[in-house]
């Protein structure tokens, strides 16, 4: 005689998975983050020290995870004199925030600035999460940002148009997300969609507004 299907056990087992299964896709980004800290060489623990652009950052040098009281000397540029990280984030450009010997300021460059500074108000504790290449020509340190919730600053900025696709001379991780991310923002016009038509091209109704005015008068100061 067979044995009855017990279907209050499968029921709870079925019940079981099914949490786990929703566990895993609400907090994948922060299970992510726990294995990359704590199980790869990829990834590292810092705090922000000051933010240069929409872009770029400086960082205290992480500590080692095997010894937390020696700084972490793998993943340095230089050598032992370092006492800070500059560190530019991977696959996104933002707008110039002020002039320099080589570049002017752009349109949309103080905002995205002022942008990146408030999202470090409230926590300046973030995860550095490195790809194929990390430094660009400039001995920055090229990574991916996360706040310990999952979110990356790189999508974000993207997302809300604060920036544009950077390309590499390697393949980035998330190339294909980004794209995705940047062109939702290009159809909505959002932050410098509404000026830009592309990256370096400004759209014509713009210059008639008292925000380019504004701006090519603080290029003419500074010239």
């Amino acid at each position: 005689m067979e044995e009855p299907i017990n279907y209050v056990l499968y029921g709870s087992i079925l019940g079981a998975l099914l949490i786990v299964v929703i566990i895993l896709l609400v907090f994948r980004k922060k299970i992510m983050l726990f294995l990359l800290t704590n199980f790869s060489d990829k990834a590292v623990k810092t705090t922000v020290l000051e933010v240069l652009e929409g872009d770029t950052i400086v960082v205290e040098i992480p500590k080692d995870k095997n010894q937390p009281n020696k700084t972490s000397t793998s993943l340095s540029v230089n050598d032992e004199s370092e006492t800070s990280w500059t560190v530019r984030l991977i696959g996104v450009d933002t707008p110039e925030s002020r002039a320099s010997l080589y570049i002017d300021e752009a349109p949309f460059g103080k905002e995205a600035l002022a942008y990146t500074e408030d999202r470090f108000n409230a926590d300046k504790n973030i995860i550095l999460v490195f790809d194929e290449q990390l430094f660009d020509k400039f001995e920055k340190h090229l990574a991916y940002i996360y706040f310990p919730s999952g979110e990356c600053l790189n999508a974000t900025l993207l997302k809300e148009g604060y920036g544009w696709i950077r390309n590499h001379a390697f393949t980035i991780k998330f190339a294909k997300e980004f794209g995705k991310l940047q062109e939702k923002a290009r159809t909505k016009q959002k932050g410098i969609w509404n000026m830009y038509v592309t990256k370096g091209i400004l759209r014509e109704e713009y210059k008639e507004t008292e925000h380019y005015k504004e701006y090519k008068k603080r290029v003419e100061e500074n010239e």
